[in-house]
């Protein structure tokens, strides 16, 4: 019986028998590949699956990077990887695949310009085809490279899924095997590479393979590889590995809920389509990295998540993968929705940029983030922030803001990263010996960090005080420097800095004792109209807010801050109390008014004692009923109707300091209603005149840095409650005024 022996074997028997003479140079030519017509068969077949998708390849290489040179000297790698990258286009768009290239020609493409290029073009998959090097040149074998490993950032399963349909049939028409590391020849990126892999396939954002196709450095494979016949063969593996990927099927993931929730435990939907079977075991969906609970509809194909616990508002990444009963899974699927009012911009300063190279010299940056009108972001916003020197931590946005304290020690630059998940701001942070650094600490008198202070400094520069109040004066020579140190909810007092790198600690005093510190209060003007600038309620209510801050709260103002409607402020801050103006041209006296909630009349009952004694103008009765919003009837509100200026009630040019008697009668009430008592606090009367020496009537006064009021006719006026020993008073209004007296008196 005569012996069978296969064209394989018959290839290796003929190349040792040759290989006294030098290397031998053979190749089978594949079945369906070897003539036109089964060729073209071939390529047909798979017209149907490779319709309209969409096939990244890049020839490794190129231009500048021509070094991978075969021992012969005949081949040079990056014309290998290129002649058979154009081949394999030419396959795949007779199939009716759109194909791009990263390079058609001999050029430099750098490898980050590779995958972008990919990203852009929203490819279907991307393949990337290279030669291997060694330095035993018997070394040749096929592989093909996957990002990552399973379990691990970026392992996405449909590029091992690709990667072995490309192996099996790129090896078996070079007639190659596999490397011994590998059982079916597909490898990670991170065999050579740990924790980092291959810049086009960590950087690429869909499914992705990377091709050796052989080593060049073999001298038995630089002389078939300098064929271009056999890189024809070898663009054929390749595409007949792609066609039968596509074959298989690929599910298709859609994500088809809104992208931005206003509830913070969203129901998130979505669609699978595919021609196999979804195997429901292999569905797996992740929010931040944390794997979800879901319901999957056969019929529909319709995935339903309903995330574990309640979700922070901002931007949250959403992952999940499928995969068929053909055993191939869904392509990278990621993308980001956003709960509450997400941000689309976060800026982001370094203070100060330059440090000296000092273990202990620190900058401070601050993140912010703001809404698309321009805003900023409510508080509880998560901030992940990096920087080149290892920090990597999460922030929380409070007051519109986030900290964090950078250390550069010794290093010469240090650069930093914020993020919410697309929304990204970028810095650098320098260190020099020349630097000038000096830092201090505000701090309150009951002895916690006082946060976000300002330190104004000579010539109009400012600094702020971290998490911890300490500040950082950078770039100046502070010997005998006078600056102002005051905060919000703080009186405020000028020091002098010494020139030593570590300043005095600074004491500040809460307004009030802190009565008001933390508090919400919602202003409100129901019947607004464009032209409020001079109206004397829209004047009131912007007086009374500034009190309020000063003091600490935080006051909402939604028909001037253009931000949100009332009704949106009202569910962000259910407990609140709200504060409504108004004006009256028929009325000559105040009027108060109330719903029935106790708290609100107990209110009103307060302000009744303490207006008269700030306006000088008659009180309707108190009225208990809600004049303009029925839907305030269930939280404490209050409102004021003032009497518009006329012959009946007072003078036009009374207007701004009747405005500032009705904002210190509220805050007196506001007050009051804190449990804020005035018994043994202080009044004090300051008294401004002109450069005439005459009484200055109608300019504003500060004390302290902190609260304002407005001088009356006689150019007098006072602050009450006041709670700190120490009086700075200033004239704020330009001109040439002097304050002539100060007067204090403790108040029973």
């Amino acid at each position: 019986m005569k012996s069978f022996i296969p064209p394989v074997f018959s290839a290796v028997l003929l190349a040792l028998l040759l290989s006294a003479c030098g290397p031998s140079v053979y190749y089978v030519k594949p079945p369906d590949w070897k003539d036109a017509f089964k060729r073209d068969s071939a390529i047909a077949s798979y017209r149907e699956v490779l319709r309209d998708v969409t096939v990244f390849v890049d020839p490794g290489h190129g231009g500048e990077d021509r070094d991978g040179i075969g021992p012969g000297e005949d081949v040079v790698e990056a014309d290998v990887n290129l002649r058979v990258a154009l081949t394999l286009r030419d396959y795949l768009k007779k199939a009716g695949a759109n194909v791009m290239l990263s390079r058609e020609m001999d050029k430099t493409v750098p490898l980050e310009a590779r995958a972008e290029q990919a990203n852009a073009n929203n490819a279907d998959i991307f393949v990337s085809i290279h030669h291997n090097a060694a330095g035993n040149p018997y070394t040749n074998y096929t592989a093909t490279f996957y990002h990552s490993r399973p379990g691990e950032m970026g392992y996405a399963p449909s590029s091992r899924d690709l990667a072995k349909y490309i192996q099996r049939d790129l090896a078996y028409v070079m007639g190659n095997p596999g490397p011994l590391a590998s059982f079916d020849g597909t490898m990670s990126d991170y065999l050579l590479y740990p924790g980092k892999g291959f810049s086009v396939l960590r950087n690429t954002t869909m499914t992705a393979a990377l091709v050796e196709c052989g080593f060049f450095t073999s001298a038995y494979e630089e002389q078939r590889l300098k064929l271009p016949e056999f890189n024809d063969i070898q663009a054929w593996g390749i595409f007949r590995g792609i066609g039968k990927y596509f074959e298989a099927g690929i599910p298709r993931l859609a994500y088809t809920s809104p992208r931005v929730f206003r509830e913070n435990t969203p129901k998130i939907e979505i669609q699978v389509r595919d021609r196999a079977d979804i195997i429901d075991e292999s569905i797996l969906v992740y929010i931040d990295g944390s794997e979800q609970g879901f319901t999957f509809n056969r019929k529909t194909g319709k995935i339903t998540v309903s995330p574990f616990a309640e979700l922070s508002q901002g931007y949250h990444h959403l992952t999940a993968q499928v995969r068929n009963s053909n055993g191939n899974s869904s392509a990278p699927f990621e993308l980001y929705f956003a709960v509450g009012n997400p941000p689309v911009q976060l800026r982001s300063t370094a203070d100060p940029a330059i440090v000296p190279p000092d273990r202990s010299a620190f900058s401070m940056v601050t993140v912010l983030a703001l809404d698309s009108t321009g805003s900023s972001v409510p508080d509880g916003l998560p901030i992940r922030f990096r920087t080149s020197s290892g920090i990597d931590t999460m922030l929380t946005l409070e007051n519109g803001m986030a900290r964090v304290n950078v250390y550069p020690g010794r290093a010469e630059r240090v650069t930093f990263e914020a993020t919410n998940g697309p929304v990204k701001t970028e810095g650098l942070i320098t260190t020099s010996t020349d630097a000038k650094y000096t830092r201090g600490i505000v701090m309150s008198t009951d002895g916690k960090a006082v946060a976000g202070a300002t330190v104004e400094l000579p010539g109009g520069g400012v600094v702020r005080s971290n998490d911890e109040g300490v500040y950082i004066v950078a770039g100046k020579d502070t010997e005998n420097m006078r600056v102002v140190i005051s905060a919000t909810g703080y009186f405020g007092r000028e020091e002098q800095l010494s020139g030593r790198p570590i300043q005095d600690p600074v004491l500040l005093s809460p307004v009030a004792h802190g009565a008001l510190r933390g508090k919400t209060v919602i202003l409100d003007i129901p019947d607004a109209t464009e032209n409020m600038q001079d109206r004397v309620d829209a004047m009131s209510m912007r007086h009374l807010r500034q009190l309020l801050t000063a003091s600490g709260a935080r006051v909402i103002v939604p028909v001037t801050d253009g931000k949100q409607t009332l009704e949106d402020v009202l569910a962000l801050y259910p407990e609140a109390p709200v504060f409504q103006f108004g004006v009256s041209g028929s009325d000559r006296v105040i009027t108060l008014r109330a719903n029935a909630r106790s708290d609100s009349r107990n209110f009103g009952v307060r302000m009744q004692r303490i207006f008269p004694q700030f306006t000088g103008i008659g009180l309707n009765r108190f009225v208990l009923r809600i004049p303009w919003r029925e839907d305030l009837k269930n939280r404490q509100q209050i409102s004021v109707t003032l009497p518009v200026p006329s012959n009946r009630t007072y003078a036009q040019q009374l207007a701004p300091l009747f405005s500032w008697n009705i904002a210190w009668a509220m805050y007196a009430s506001i007050l009051a209603d804190e449990g804020y008592g005035t018994e043994g606090t202080k009044m004090v009367e300051v008294t401004v005149h002109d450069a005439a020496g005459k009484p200055a009537s109608f300019v504003r006064v500060q004390l302290n840095h902190a609260l304002t009021a407005m001088t009356d006719n006689e150019g007098v006026c006072r602050f009450i409650g006041v709670s700190v020993e120490e009086d700075e008073v200033r004239v704020i209004d330009d001109g040439d005024y002097v304050v002539k007296g100060v007067r204090t008196e403790i108040m029973r």
